[in-house]
Order: structure tokens, then C-alpha cells, then sequence
């Protein structure tokens, strides 16, 4: 799934901001060329418990 990344981020720095915060991994968009900076990839390959866990962690630091 890609999304976007909020104002005042590149795709590289909400990628580190959520790991660091949130312990949540996702690809910057940049890593797959020019038109992908300013998005993030999430892979939702995991449980739907171990994925709803990451949507909370992500809901809090982005409220």
C-alpha cells in the first residue's frame, strides 16, 4: 500500500521518524525512482492482530 508522507517530511525521514518512534518498517518511496518521493510502502503481510497493532502505534504518532 502506498501513502502518502505528511507536510515537512521526505519519504526518507518519515520512514526513519516511524521506525524510531514507532518501530514500525516501511519503504521509502524514493527507492523506487523519482515519482515515488513523497509516498511510503507498507507491506501488510503479516496477522491482522500484529497489523491493527502498527495501525495504533502509527495513529499516535501522526495525531
Amino acid at each position: 500500500m502506498w501513502a502518502p508522507v505528511p507536510e515537512g517530511h521526505t519519504s526518507a525521514s518519515f520512514t526513519t521518524h516511524l521506525l524510531d518512534e514507532a518501530d514500525i518498517v516501511v519503504a521509502p518511496g524514493n527507492g523506487y525512482g523519482p515519482t515515488g518521493e513523497g509516498y511510503i510502502r507498507f507491506s501488510l503481510t503479516l496477522a491482522d492482530d500484529r497489523l491493527q497493532q502498527g495501525v495504533e502505534r502509527l495513529r499516535k504518532i501522526v495525531s
